[in-house]
């Protein structure tokens, strides 16, 4: 494994984004996951929309491997949320936890949100949306 897919990405999948379709097609399935942090997101997206079954259905066929957040992924997003607090640019929640993660595991994280997590250090990060 070696990509974490942020939530702005899985959605550019199921809304068949042809720009990023492009890029993902380059690598191969086993070298993608998607955090349980970004499933819940989806999840949530899925029960708010209009079309909650057809939109449950996309996120259930979605091939690649959920990584579960663990503890040391907790310890990581713990001092990376403390760290951003003392330097007073904070990043949202969920982003923390997906960073902290993507640090713990050693994985590129594949977002359109790069502003937010260039605040975080020792982050790798790659917009296959642009």
């Amino acid at each position: 494994m070696k990509y974490l897919l942020d939530t702005n990405a899985v959605i550019a999948i199921l809304n068949a984004d042809e720009r990023f379709l492009t890029t993902l097609k380059q690598h191969k399935e086993r070298e993608i996951a998607i955090s349980s942090i970004v499933l819940s997101e989806l999840y949530y997206g899925a029960y708010k929309s209009q079309k909650t079954a057809q939109n449950l259905e996309k996120i259930n066929l979605l091939p690649f491997e959920v990584l579960q957040f663990n503890s040391q992924d907790a310890d990581k997003a713990g001092e990376i949320r403390a760290t951003l607090e003392r330097r007073g640019t904070p990043i949202g929640p969920y982003d923390t936890l997906i960073a902290g993660q993507a640090i713990a595991n050693d994985l590129i994280v594949i977002t359109d949100n790069v502003r937010e997590f260039l605040r975080v250090d020792g982050l790798q990060i790659e917009n296959w949306l642009k």
